[in-house]
């Protein structure tokens, strides 16, 4: 429409008088000229998000954009829960495993009051060594497998919640975790409106300005008190920690694995030398056996399992004590 209005401007301005033929040259020069400087004025550059312009500027934060970031990190969050609820082998490995971190606590609670409960209900021993006999069976055969289920049994008579295993990694685990964080990035985009150079510089300079950093020529007045307005959801989000909260946490008493430790140790023999004689021949006979069971039990130690730990040290003791009387 532009070309069409230049064209009549320029017809007007020649004037009618002027030869049909000169006209037309004239308005061709014209209208070329006129495409000629069109074509050098440089095109305004695309509207892009406030918060990180397209020309690597610095990044604006505002209150908006504070709300932006936390909507995206919800939407992240909320497809990391919907993927843990799928029935895949992912969806199902985190299940098993959150029930796992849910039960070692309720755990921990019976064994600290096994043997007050042991002691009342006889009927309860009785139950917890057939099971262990059970396993012990299994194990003398070489049948491990079958040793560690009985053993699971025997702990589910501490309390349901010792049997919880911790679950095995899938094969390819990493890589389904990588998908997981594709989806739980993408709906953070989605939510947020940015692109991904946004995310990044936005994040980048959110976080400098939350821990007291050198944000890209510095933060304005009007910047930290966006960002202090949302701080404490934000410190939660990058997963910040308060100094005061640090110092409580490295003050707090640190639990005392020795006492759970020192509960399914193998008590060293202190009677007379023949009940401690009879020990050592059954450890002798039943070396290989105390020495699998033994390594099973750090194996089960390092991975935090107290509970099979515990029903391992409690299998040596047996192999140690049959036939032997004080």
């Amino acid at each position: 429409m532009r070309p069409f209005r230049l064209l009549v401007a320029v017809l007007v301005a020649l004037g009618v008088s002027t030869p049909v033929a000169a006209q037309f040259k004239k308005l061709k020069d014209a209208a070329s000229k006129a495409a000629e400087q069109k074509a050098a004025t440089p095109a305004p550059a695309p509207a892009t998000s406030a918060s990180a312009p397209a020309d690597g500027g610095v990044v604006v934060v505002t209150p908006e954009v504070v709300d932006r970031l936390l909507a995206g990190d919800k939407a992240a969050k909320t497809e990391r829960e919907k993927a843990g609820k799928e029935d895949t082998p992912y969806g199902r490995y985190t299940r098993a495993k959150i029930a796992y971190a849910v039960a070692q606590p309720k755990c921990g609670a019976a064994q600290a009051t096994w043997i007050q409960r042991a002691a009342a209900d006889e009927k309860l021993v009785n139950r917890y060594t057939a099971a262990m006999d059970k396993a012990m069976a299994a194990q003398q055969k070489g049948d491990m497998a079958g040793y560690e289920a009985g053993a699971y049994v025997a702990l589910a008579i501490i309390d349901p919640s010792c049997a919880v295993k911790d679950p095995q990694q899938p094969d390819g685990y990493n890589d389904m975790q990588r998908a997981v964080e594709e989806r739980a990035n993408q709906a953070k985009i989605r939510a947020t409106g940015f692109t991904d150079r946004e995310l990044g510089l936005t994040s980048d300079r959110v976080l400098a300005i939350l821990t007291g950093g050198d944000a890209p020529d510095g933060a304005s007045a009007s910047e930290k008190s966006a960002v202090s307005a949302k701080g404490p959801e934000l410190k939660s989000m990058y997963g910040i920690r308060d100094a005061q909260a640090e110092r409580v946490a490295k003050q707090a008493p640190v639990p005392d694995s020795t006492r759970a430790t020192a509960q399914v140790q193998v008590q060293a023999p202190t009677a007379a030398s023949g009940f401690n004689q009879c020990m050592m021949n059954n450890v002798q006979k039943h070396e290989k056996e105390v020495q699998a069971l033994g390594d099973r039990g750090s194996a089960a130690q390092e991975a935090g399992n107290t509970a099979l730990m515990m029903a391992i040290a409690d299998t040596i003791r047996q192999i140690q004590m049959a036939g032997c009387s004080r």
